[in-house]
């Protein structure tokens, strides 16, 4: 007979430097202030945390779904969230404020913070984070997230929003903003020139 393991036990082992240390190898992608493109990204630097770690896409204003996530993510929910909206693991009452901190995220751009606690009568709490970046054709429509457990936390069906705050990217390169002409450029129309 095998051993029995317990999930919160799992869950309860995920070191607190995982958010820090996944955040300073986005970090250290960047170059001169702009955001870093996902095949960027080297699992190798991440890889003691890859199991709480995740990308996202953005599918439209506020809304991301999975394409790639780690395990740990997926045996606190027990399911398989490739494809998902990370809206559904929400409750409803919360779905709207996260919309609009996610499109913070890509458009100001910002790294959204997120404080969550479990709900369905579930118990425990989490941090989440996301790192705007760059897709292979250059806008920002995709993010890396690490989800950490505290003590103690269980699985859950759904997430309730704590607390949520964002970090403004300043330096950031903004692909999807384009940047005023400087005065005295652009075409002059002159009456009688050639066609």
């Amino acid at each position: 007979m095998g051993v029995v393991l317990s999930l919160a036990d799992f869950i309860k082992g995920a070191p607190p430097s995982a958010l820090r240390e996944v955040g300073d190898h986005w970090q250290s992608l960047r170059r001169c202030g702009g955001l870093p493109k996902r095949t960027d990204l080297d699992p190798k630097a991440m890889a003691p945390h890859l199991d709480k770690v995740f990308l996202v896409e953005r599918i439209g204003t506020g809304h991301v779904r999975f394409r790639l996530c780690g395990s740990m993510l997926c045996d606190v929910l027990g399911m398989d969230l490739r494809g998902m909206p990370l809206s559904a693991l929400f409750e409803p009452a919360y779905r709207e404020q996260l919309g609009t901190m996610i499109e913070e995220c890509f458009q100001r751009p910002a790294i959204l913070h997120l404080n969550l606690s479990a709900g369905w009568e579930a118990s425990g709490n989490y941090r989440m984070a996301l790192w705007p970046m760059l897709s292979d054709l250059g806008d920002a429509s995709r993010a890396l997230g690490c989800l950490v457990a505290e003590n103690g936390s269980g699985p859950t069906k759904r997430f309730r929003l704590d607390y949520a705050s964002t970090d403004a990217l300043y330096a950031a390169n903004r692909p999807d903003m384009e940047k005023p002409a400087p005065k005295g450029t652009g075409f002059e129309v002159i009456d009688g020139g050639m066609d």
